[in-house]
C-alpha cells in the first residue's frame, strides 16, 4: 500500500512539475485515445447487434423478452426495438413472429379454450373481444396511425322494432408524429367499423386523437356539401384546361411573333354529367323467324249437300268409289322479324362542349397573316365548328409602358436579389476574417504563455490553468552579521570547520589532551 502510495505521489509530483504545454498535449492525446475507444466499441456494438423486432407495444415487448430469456440469447432493449446477435436475427425471427399479437388478440381468442359448456353471454362477449381486436390491428395497419384501441358496445334486440338500440362504437387513435388524418381518411375508418359490426350505423361512431380530439365531428356532414366541392372542382378542372391550351398557343406563337408582342386567352365549357346513348339500327332486309304448316284431311259418305247452289259448288268434295268424299285443308303461317343492331355509347364527364380562342397581336395584322394564324390556333386548340367553337384574333398597338413598368419592376427585383447576395456574401466574408484574426491572436498568445513558462523556471507547486491569481515575487532580505568579525572568531570557525571535516583526527587530538592532563 505505502509502494502504491510512493508511486502515486512520485506521478503527482512529476505531473505538477510538467509545463502547461505538455499537460495540454497530454490532456489532449488522452482525450482522442477515449474517443476512439468509445467510437470502436459504439461501432463493434453496432455491428454485433442487429434489430430484432422494433415499435414494439408493451404487451408484445415483454412476451418477446421473456422469450428470448427462455432461449438464453444474448439481448439488449433500446426503446420500444430489441437487438440480438446478428447471426441470430433471421432464425429468431421467424421463431418468435408467431408470438407478437401488436397488441391486440382477435379470432386467435376463439381458437383458445373449449367451447363445451361455455354460455351464449360469454361466447358472445369473446367474440366482441375479438372483433375489437381484428379492427385495431387493422386500424393500426394504415401508415398514419401509431396505435388504436377500439371499443363497442353490441346492439341490443327486442321482439318491438321500436325497443331495439343500434350499436354504438368509440375508436381512440394515436398519429405519427407529422402525420394527420383527412376527413376522407376517417369516414374511411368509420365505414370500417360499421361494416365489421352488425346493425352499427356511422352517425354512432366516434372517432378520437390521442390528443383528445374529436375528428369524426362533422365529417358525415361534409359529404352531403360534396356537391358544392365538385362544382369547385370543376370550375377547376375547366381553369386547368384553359392554361393547358394558352401555354400551349404561347409557345407556338411567341418564337414567331415576340414574347412581349402577342396575349392570349381561352375559354372553355366542359360538360362533366356522364351520360349514356342508347342507338338502334334496323335491317331492311327481313329475317324469316318461324313458320307453321298446318293440314286436315277428312272423308265421309256420299249424303245431301246443301240446298244452296253457291254451297254446293264451293265444297271441296270429291266423290270417290261408292260416293264417299275427300277433304283436304292446309293453313301456312310464315313469321318474319326485322333485323336490328343495339349499342349503347356511355359518354365520360368532362367531354368539351365549345372552346373560344381570343388572341391579341401587337401591330397591325393583313388578311393573309390573320388567316394563317386562325389556322394555327385552330389546329392547337382542336377547333370544331359544329359545336360552336370561335376564334378572334385582333391586331392593335400595345401600351408600351406596361412592358417598361414590367422590365423596371425584374430589374429592380434583380438589383434587389443581387444586393442581397452581395451582402451574405460580406457578411460571411467578414465573420470568417474576424473568426480566422481572433484564432490567430489566441494561437500567438498561446504560444508567448507557452515560450514564457518554459524560459521561467518551473515550480513545484501547481498552477491552475486560466486562473487569475497574480504570482508573488519573493522577498529577499539582507543577512544580519551579529558577531564582529577578528582573529579570534576567525580561529573559532576555522576550529570548527576542521573539526566538521575531520572529525576522527579532532577526537584523537583530545583525546591526547585528556591523557596529558591525567599524567
Amino acid at each position: 500500500m505505502n509502494k502504491l502510495s510512493e508511486i502515486f505521489t512520485k506521478l503527482t509530483d512529476k505531473w505538477k512539475s510538467t509545463s502547461i504545454g505538455k499537460k495540454i498535449l497530454f490532456g489532449t492525446i488522452i482525450s482522442v485515445v477515449l474517443a476512439l475507444i468509445i467510437i470502436y466499441v459504439s461501432y463493434s456494438n453496432a455491428n454485433k447487434y442487429g434489430v430484432l423486432f422494433s415499435d414494439l407495444t408493451s404487451e408484445d415487448g415483454n412476451t418477446i423478452s421473456t422469450k428470448l430469456d427462455e432461449l438464453k440469447v444474448d439481448k439488449y432493449i433500446k426503446g420500444n426495438t430489441i437487438y440480438v446477435p446478428k447471426e441470430q436475427v433471421d432464425e429468431l425471427r421467424l421463431q418468435l413472429a408467431g408470438e407478437i399479437s401488436g397488441g391486440s388478440k382477435g379470432y386467435e381468442l376463439l381458437d383458445s379454450g373449449n367451447s363445451f359448456g361455455m354460455t351464449d353471454e360469454e361466447f358472445n362477449l369473446k367474440k366482441l373481444r375479438a372483433t375489437q381486436g381484428e379492427l385495431e390491428r387493422t386500424i393500426k395497419s394504415f401508415p398514419q396511425i401509431e396505435n388504436a384501441r377500439v371499443h363497442i358496445t353490441p346492439a341490443e334486440e327486442s321482439v318491438f322494432i321500436k325497443d331495439e338500440k343500434p350499436a354504438k362504437a368509440a375508436v381512440y387513435i394515436q398519429l405519427k408524429a407529422g402525420t394527420k388524418l383527412s376527413s376522407e381518411n376517417i369516414r374511411s375508418i368509420m365505414a370500417l367499423v360499421s361494416g365489421s359490426v352488425e346493425n352499427l350505423p356511422k352517425e354512432n361512431i366516434e372517432v378520437i386523437d390521442d390528443k383528445m380530439n374529436l375528428l369524426s365531428k362533422g365529417v358525415l356532414e361534409e359529404e352531403e356539401e360534396d356537391f358544392t366541392t365538385s362544382v369547385d372542382k370543376q370550375q377547376a378542372m375547366e381553369r386547368e384546361f384553359e392554361k393547358k391550351l394558352e401555354n400551349a398557343l404561347m409557345d407556338m406563337l411567341v418564337p414567331a411573333i415576340g414574347r412581349n408582342k402577342v396575349n392570349v386567352k381561352v375559354y372553355s365549357d366542359l360538360d362533366f354529367d356522364a351520360k349514356e346513348n342508347t342507338v338502334i339500327t334496323y335491317d331492311p332486309n327481313k329475317v324469316e323467324v318461324s313458320s307453321q304448316i298446318i293440314r286436315e284431311n277428312s272423308s265421309s259418305e256420299e249424303g245431301t249437300n246443301s240446298a244452296s247452289p253457291v254451297d254446293n259448288n264451293m265444297g271441296n268434295t270429291t266423290p270417290v268409289n261408292g260416293g264417299t268424299n275427300t277433304t283436304t285443308k292446309e293453313d301456312i303461317t310464315t313469321n318474319y322479324k326485322v333485323g336490328e343492331t343495339t349499342s349503347k355509347v356511355i359518354s365520360a364527364p368532362g367531354e368539351v362542349k365549345r372552346i373560344t380562342a381570343s388572341v391579341i397581336i401587337d401591330g397591325k395584322l393583313d388578311e393573309a397573316t390573320k388567316a394563317d394564324l386562325e389556322r394555327l390556333v385552330s389546329g392547337v386548340i382542336g377547333f370544331k365548328e359544329d359545336r360552336g367553337d370561335s376564334i378572334s384574333i385582333v391586331g392593335m398597338t400595345f401600351d408600351p409602358s406596361a412592358n417598361e413598368e414590367e422590365a423596371k419592376a425584374i430589374a429592380e427585383l434583380k438589383e434587389a436579389t443581387e444586393r442581397e447576395r452581395r451582402y451574405q456574401l460580406y457578411k460571411t466574408l467578414a465573420v470568417a476574417g474576424v473568426s480566422l484574426v481572433a484564432f490567430t491572436i489566441a494561437m500567438i498568445f498561446m504560444f508567448k504563455v507557452m515560450r514564457k513558462k518554459k524560459d521561467e523556471p518551473q515550480s513545484t507547486l501547481d498552477v491552475v490553468i486560466g486562473g487569475n491569481i497574480p504570482v508573488k515575487e519573493a522577498v529577499k532580505f539582507d543577512p544580519i552579521d551579529l558577531e564582529v568579525e577578528n582573529e579570534k572568531t576567525h580561529l573559532e570557525q576555522e576550529i570548527k570547520k576542521y573539526a566538521t571535516n575531520k572529525p576522527d583526527q579532532v577526537a584523537d587530538i583530545v583525546r591526547s589532551w585528556l591523557a596529558e592532563d591525567e599524567r
